[in-house]
């Protein structure tokens, strides 16, 4: 058998043990930002994102979205699912907005990613949620996402600009 080709094939392949170690590390340190709550109505608002966008950046939006999605999960888990099962929809949109912070890095500059995921975390995934959730969740929950999100985006970008300092 060629070694080579075989080493090639696991390259490329995205759930490899390095990923998904890697995955799980960051979960779990969002799991413990996650207990570093910011006051919020429904008490699943945390530090719990940081460490997805700090992924987002460094390995990929792929990743990082990941992250960010069962750091969402594991929040709700912590707060006893006060939604209920509109956090799975609030999960895959916490991957999105990883995702697209790491592509509006890699299109235009860190500043504007941050800018761009704090808006569409604090903003247009709660708007997403008025059909469900009303008028009144939206306007109570926008200001707090919207803190949230920039305190989690500051800390990530902090983070990775002075490791790639380094």
């Amino acid at each position: 058998m060629n070694t080579e080709v075989s080493t090639e094939a696991s390259r490329s392949d995205f759930w490899n043990t390095k990923r998904l170690v890697r995955m799980a590390l960051f979960v779990a340190l969002g799991t413990v930002g996650g207990l570093i709550p910011l006051p919020s109505p429904t008490g699943t608002v945390g530090l719990d994102s940081a460490p997805g966008y700090f992924l987002a950046l460094f390995a990929g939006g792929v990743e990082g979205g990941i992250v960010l999605g069962i750091g969402h999960l594991v929040s709700g888990i912590k707060a006893g699912f006060p939604l209920g099962p509109i956090h799975l929809p609030i999960a895959i949109g916490m991957a999105v907005c990883g995702w697209l912070f790491w592509y509006v890095n890699q299109r235009f500059n860190l500043t504007t990613a941050g800018l761009v995921a704090t808006l569409f975390n604090g903003v247009i995934l709660n708007l997403l949620l008025i059909p469900l959730l009303g008028v009144g969740f939206f306007m109570g929950m926008t200001p707090v996402l919207l803190i949230a999100s920039a305190v989690n985006i500051v800390i990530a970008i902090a983070v990775y600009r002075f490791l790639d300092n380094r």
